[in-house]
């Protein structure tokens, strides 16, 4: 996994604050609109901002959820 593009069939992406324990599920498909579909996966976390803390460099998660069709359940809990 290299790219945005990478993440858009099987995976989920989440932004975890540290600070506030605040998780939220990413849109692979806005941010591709945003970045493109060739963005570093590893470029991504220092333009994330916590919206509950304003705190930025959130940790990220990626979760392999399957392909279309044929998701697996996840559930993620601290």
């Amino acid at each position: 996994m290299h790219s945005l593009n990478d993440l858009l069939e099987s995976f989920h992406l989440y932004a975890e604050c540290e600070r506030c324990q605040r998780s939220m599920q990413l849109s692979v498909e806005k941010l591709i609109a945003r970045l493109g579909n060739d963005f570093p996966v590893t470029d991504l976390r220092p333009r994330l901002r916590c919206t509950g803390c304003n705190i930025r460099g959130q940790d990220l998660r990626i979760v392999f959820v399957g392909p279309p069709g044929k998701r697996m359940v996840f559930q993620y809990r601290r």
